[in-house]
Order: structure tokens, then C-alpha cells, then sequence
């Protein structure tokens, strides 16, 4: 396009038409509108730089915990531990209890209010920002947008504090580990004494159950001479066998003495009593018709009591080896439960306590300023463009064209920006 400008005359002198950008125009407006660049690039970093002076520098102390390793009433129980995690998770007590996952209550104990307003009552945060409304709850909410807690790859819970002063960070995150020792601490040993009213009861229940299962084994045992039904069962059986063949071989010969002395001999009537008195015998030992074997002093059980005795001294004898297995499990748990019931010890390993950071963390000035510089030179460099643009069109302008051209215009006279083709 053909541009003109007004001499000095009046009369309008042509200006050569305006070529399209190449990177040697590019670079010529930017040197024609050095002193414009030079002055607002200037202007502008030199009140970032002061704003940025004038910000109030935080810096950022860091601890580190680590949980211990697992410990307590099924850490210390061997073979048998196993299997009491698999029965009841109650059991999981003291520093082994509180959830599935420690790392997570110990976040939880950090991020409670509890925590917080402990932390804030410790150092007079309320003052140190400077709150006037709503102290606590601003406080707070102060405190928990400068604190970072969290689990790392290696399971360590870190520990982040900003404040304005160095000294006080380090102070912060320490007191942080300070109080999650303490309060886990406190929970954990109520935890513990919950946990041992528990199974002091299940231990109390447990001996008690197993003094009646004694009782009852030793009240049937007397009563009816049990002490091993199989075993004397099968003694009550051999002794049946030797009275039945001692019944064929007194029959066998009294049968002989019949023949040679008759019924009616002495010999005879003495082998016949014999052998009556020996099926009077096995005829006791079948069915106990002569009386409770258990109190007439006879060892054996009838052979029809058998089943019915067998089972109940089963049944007695099982519930007392349940009750006696039973304590096998509840009397070393319920001395551990005391044990840790007692216990004070910390609740996390300390790797590495806060100390006082020798540089600033936030805000980072360089990497803003050069962030800004960037920004504002590409605003300007576009911005120039346009006004160098703007300020050579004729014709209709919109409202916006029209601004920009008088700001340039404006520019052009106050930067001695050269006129003419580039």
C-alpha cells in the first residue's frame, strides 16, 4: 500500500510502499523503538524488583519420622501370633493397634485441631499474623496453609513448617514431632487399657469356664470310676472274655461230674453253684443289673453303658481341653496387655529434627523476575508492532486503532522514534 504524511508545506509527501515482514524489519523496529523499550522493560522490572523486596521472605524447615517397627502383644508372641491375627484383630493392641496403618493415624494426629491450636497457643501465632477477627479460626487457617504433611516412597512422614523467621519454623516442625509422640503416646496407652479390660475379662471368663469343665470332668469321673473309657472299656471286655471261658470250662465239667457222680452230689451241686455265680457275673458286666458299677467299687462300666458314658466323657473331657487351650491363648495376652498398658515409649523414630534453614524458600525472586522479564518483553515487542503499525494506516479506524494510534503517536514524539519505510 501507498502511505502519505503532511510536509513541513502542507503538501503530503509519498511514502514508499511498506514491504512484508521479513526478520530484518522485525528486528528494525525494535532498534528504532529501542529507548520505548529500554524505558517501560526498565520501568516495570524496577517495580517488580521492589515489590518483590518488599514481600516478607518464608522459610521452610523440615523434619522427618519414621514409624518403629512393629511391636507389642503379637510381635512377642511367636508361632502363636500368627494365628491370633487371623482369629481376632481385637487383640491388635498398643503401638501395633490404632488402624491398619500407622502413617496414616499419625497424619490424622497432625492435621487435628487438637494439634493445631496447641501449635498456635505455643508460639502466639495470633499475634505473629497478626490477626485481629476471629483470631483462632483465621490462625488456623493460616497455620495450615504454611504446614505440609506427608508420606514419602520410603514411608517416612516429612514434616514442612513456613514461617517469616527461621528460628521459629525449626521450632514449629519439632514441636509438631513432639506432640504426635505425645498424643499417640496417650491414645495408644488408653487404647491399651481398653484392650486389657477386654481380655482380662475373656481371661476371668476363660478361668472360670475351665474350673467348671474340672469340676464337672471330676464330679462324673467319681461318680461313675471314668477315668479312660477305651482303655477300660477294653479291660472290662478282657475280663468278660476270661469269665466266659471260665463259664465253658466249669459247664464242660459239670457236665462230667454229673455223669459220674449224678445230680444230686455234692461235687455236682458245688460246680453247678460255680457256674451260676460266673453267669451271674457276666450278666452284671452286660447290663449293670448288679448295681452302679461306680458305686458298688467295680472298675469296669457295663457293656450297655458303654456308648452312652463314652460320649458324655467326651463331651466333658473335650470342653475341658477347649477351656485348657483356650488359656494356653488368653494368659500370655493378658499379660502383654498389662505390659503394654505401661508402656510410654515414643511413638516414632526421629530420622531428622528441624534446624534452622539458612536460605529463604518463598518467593523465589530470580525465577519471578525473570518469569516477568519474559512476559513484559514479549508484551512489548508485540505491543510495538502494533503501534508501529497503527500509526502509518489512513483511512477508518476503529475506536480501539484510533487509541492506539494517538498512544503511538504520543510515543514516536516523546522516543524520537524515525519515521519512514524499514
Amino acid at each position: 500500500m501507498t502511505l502519505k504524511t503532511e510536509n513541513n508545506n502542507g503538501g503530503e509527501t509519498p511514502i514508499p510502499q511498506r514491504s512484508r515482514s521479513t526478520l530484518w524489519q522485525f528486528l528494525y523496529v525494535l532498534l528504532n523503538w529501542k529507548w520505548f523499550i529500554v524505558t517501560v522493560f526498565g520501568s516495570i522490572m524496577i517495580a517488580v524488583t521492589i515489590i518483590l523486596l518488599l514481600i516478607p521472605r518464608y522459610y521452610k524447615a523440615e523434619a522427618s519420622v519414621l514409624p518403629p517397627q512393629t511391636s507389642g502383644l503379637l510381635g512377642s508372641m511367636g508361632s502363636v501370633s500368627s494365628i491370633l491375627r487371623d482369629v481376632s484383630p481385637l487383640i491388635t493392641m498398643g503401638r501395633g493397634g490404632l488402624g491398619g496403618d500407622r502413617s496414616f493415624t499419625y497424619l490424622a494426629i497432625l492435621n487435628s485441631r487438637t494439634v493445631i491450636d496447641s501449635v498456635i497457643d505455643k508460639f502466639d501465632l495470633i499475634k505473629v499474623y497478626k490477626i485481629t477477627n476471629y483470631p483462632m479460626m483465621y490462625a488456623e487457617k493460616n497455620l495450615r496453609a504454611n504446614t505440609d504433611f506427608e508420606i514419602d516412597e520410603n514411608g517416612a512422614i516429612n514434616i514442612s513448617v513456613l514461617d517469616k523467621s527461621a528460628s521459629r519454623a525449626a521450632a514449629m516442625a519439632n514441636y509438631f514431632v513432639d506432640l504426635l509422640n505425645e498424643i499417640y503416646v496417650r491414645v495408644s496407652v488408653e487404647e491399651a487399657h481398653n484392650n486389657r479390660i477386654f481380655i482380662q475379662q475373656q481371661y476371668e471368663k476363660n478361668l472360670s469356664d475351665l474350673r467348671n469343665a474340672e469340676d464337672t470332668l471330676e464330679a462324673f469321673q467319681e461318680r461313675y470310676k471314668v477315668y479312660d473309657v477305651p482303655q477300660q472299656a477294653k479291660a472290662a471286655i478282657a475280663a468278660g472274655t476270661d469269665l466266659e471261658a471260665q463259664k465253658i470250662a466249669a459247664e464242660v465239667q459239670l457236665n462230667v461230674l454229673e455223669h459220674q457222680f449224678g445230680a444230686d452230689a455234692p461235687e455236682v451241686k458245688l460246680k453247678s453253684l460255680q457256674v451260676q455265680e460266673i453267669q451271674k457275673k457276666l450278666n452284671e458286666m452286660q447290663t449293670g443289673t448288679g448295681g452302679d458299677f461306680g458305686n458298688t467299687g467295680n472298675f469296669f462300666p457295663a457293656f450297655e453303658k458303654v456308648p452312652e458314658l463314652g460320649i458324655a466323657y467326651l463331651r466333658f473331657y473335650r470342653n475341658y481341653e477347649i477351656q485348657t487351650k483356650l488359656l494356653e491363648f488368653t494368659l500370655p495376652m493378658f499379660e502383654q496387655a498389662k505390659i503394654e498398658e505401661q508402656k510410654n515409649t515414643p511413638a516414632v523414630i526421629v530420622l531428622d529434627r528441624a534446624l534452622p534453614p539458612e536460605k529463604p524458600t518463598v518467593p523465589k525472586r530470580l525465577f519471578i523476575e525473570i518469569i516477568f522479564a519474559f512476559a513484559v518483553l514479549s508484551l512489548l515487542i508485540y505491543l510495538i508492532h502494533v503501534m508501529d503499525r497503527v500509526r502509518f494506516e489512513v483511512g477508518a479506524l476503529n475506536p480501539l486503532e484510533a487509541k492506539i494510534r494517538e498512544f503511538s503517536l504520543n510515543m514516536v514524539k516523546r522516543f524520537k522514534v524515525k519515521d519512514g519505510m524499514y
